[in-house]
C-alpha cells in the first residue's frame, strides 16, 4: 500500500464524520494501528522528533506505528492539508514514548485523547487476537441525546434499546454497547475505563460526550458507530412522534442472529427503558 492511499482513506473517514455532524469544530479523533502492508509504506521514514513521553504506558504496543489525527485540528481539513492535520507516530521498545515520523506540521501533536486511544488499541489488540486496528471517537448527536434522555442509563439498557430499534444492530454489534458515566475528556481515568469496556464490547458511549467505535479497519469502526447512531435516531424520532409503540422482540432478535450466525450477548437484554 502506498502512503497516499493510506492518507486518502483516513481523510475519507474524517470527511464522512464531519459531513454527518459528528465532529463539530475540532471535535472527534481517529487512530489507526498500521498493519503489515501499511507498515511497509512507512518503513523508510526518518523520525521528525525526539522521543516524547506518553501519558500512559502501553507495553503491548511497543514498536507499533499509528496514524493519528492532531490535537486542535478540524477533521474537515484533513483532506485539504493532511500533513498538517494528521501524523504518523512510532512507539519505542518500552511502549512509554513516541516519536513523529510524518505529518503534524508544524509542531503539532496527536489528539488530546491519545491516552484513551492507546489504551483502547491495547485492549482490542488483545481481545481480537491482533485483528482490530481502528479506533474512532466522535460526537454522534443522537447517541449523546440518549444520555440526556434517561436518568439511569446503563450498558444493558442502552444495548437493549439499540438492538430493539433497528434490525442491523444485533448483526453489527452483537456484543452490545458499553456505557460509561461522565468522566473528564482526555483523562487517564476515562482512558482506562474505555479500555476495560472494550475488552468485551466494540462500541463504548461516553455519557454527555460521544462514542468510541473500534474495528478491523476504519470502515468497520465507522460502520458500527453509524448503525448505533441510526438506531438512536430512530428511537428519538419515534419518541417525538408520540412514543415507541412496538420494538423487535426477543424471538425476532434471535431469528436475526441465527440468520447471520451472530453469537450475541443475550445477558444484556433487560427491561425496556422508561
Amino acid at each position: 500500500m502506498k502512503l497516499e492511499i493510506l492518507i486518502r482513506h483516513v481523510a475519507k473517514t474524517t470527511r464522512d464524520m464531519w459531513d454527518r455532524g459528528w465532529a463539530e469544530a475540532n471535535g472527534g479523533n481517529v487512530s489507526l494501528r498500521l498493519n503489515e502492508e501499511q507498515n511497509a509504506a512507512v518503513a523508510k521514514m526518518h523520525n521528525k522528533s525526539e522521543w516524547i513521553p506518553l501519558p500512559v504506558g502501553a507495553p503491548s504496543l511497543k514498536g507499533e506505528r499509528f496514524v493519528f489525527t492532531g490535537t486542535g485540528r478540524y477533521l474537515r481539513n484533513v483532506e485539504l492539508a493532511p500533513e498538517r492535520n494528521i501524523g504518523i507516530i512510532e512507539l519505542n521498545n518500552a511502549g512509554d514514548a513516541y516519536r513523529i515520523l510524518w505529518g503534524f506540521e508544524s509542531e503539532g501533536r496527536p489528539t488530546s485523547e491519545l491516552a484513551a486511544h492507546l489504551l483502547s488499541h491495547a485492549a482490542i489488540k488483545a481481545s481480537t487476537t491482533n485483528s482490530a486496528h481502528a479506533v474512532i471517537h466522535t460526537h454522534a448527536p443522537s447517541l449523546i441525546a440518549l444520555t440526556y434522555t434517561f436518568a439511569n442509563l446503563s450498558t444493558a439498557m442502552l444495548t437493549t434499546l439499540l438492538w430493539r430499534m433497528h434490525a442491523e444492530c444485533i448483526v453489527v454489534f452483537p456484543r452490545g454497547v458499553g456505557f460509561l458515566p461522565w468522566m473528564m475528556a482526555g483523562s487517564n481515568e476515562l482512558g482506562q475505563a474505555t479500555a476495560a469496556a472494550l475488552r468485551n464490547r466494540t462500541l463504548v458511549v461516553w455519557e454527555q460526550h460521544g462514542i468510541v467505535g473500534t474495528g478491523r479497519n476504519l470502515d468497520e469502526a465507522f460502520g458500527r458507530i453509524y448503525v448505533a447512531e441510526k438506531a438512536a435516531g430512530i428511537y428519538l424520532a419515534c419518541a417525538a412522534a408520540g412514543g415507541v409503540k412496538k420494538v423487535l422482540t426477543d424471538n425476532q432478535l434471535q431469528a436475526i442472529a441465527d440468520n447471520f450466525k451472530c453469537r450475541w450477548d443475550q445477558s444484556l437484554l433487560t427491561d425496556w427503558p422508561d
